[in-house]
């Protein structure tokens, strides 16, 4: 009777450094002629095929500069008016003077 062990360790698979942005891969006519570099933080070659990188970072997906790039921006005016006081150049009603003193101005 076989045993199935889930999530176990994979026995073949493709290596992540393919897809990665800082791999620089090698490829001659044979099928084992390929060097693989990580050029991470220094130029170092990679001898195995690799299931997990800290410093992965995916080719195919676009960055967020990119993405800000190609992004559609739709200028929108506000619905509602904006909140809180009127600024120095309202003209709205002001107190009335009367010789030296203020007096506040009256309901009508």
């Amino acid at each position: 009777m076989p045993i199935n062990i889930k999530d176990g360790t994979p026995l073949e698979g493709e290596s992540l450094c393919l897809t990665c942005v800082y791999a620089h891969i090698q490829r001659g006519f044979r099928e084992s002629e390929e060097d693989v570099f990580c050029c991470y933080v220094q130029f170092r070659p990679v001898r195995f095929k690799v299931r997990e990188c800290t410093a992965f970072c995916n080719r195919t997906l676009p960055t967020r500069y990119e993405m800000e790039k190609i992004a559609l921006v739709i200028p929108t005016s506000p619905a509602r008016k904006p909140t809180g006081f009127r600024g120095a150049g309202f003209m709205g009603r002001r107190p009335e003077t009367v010789g030296e003193e203020q007096v506040p101005s009256t309901p009508e």
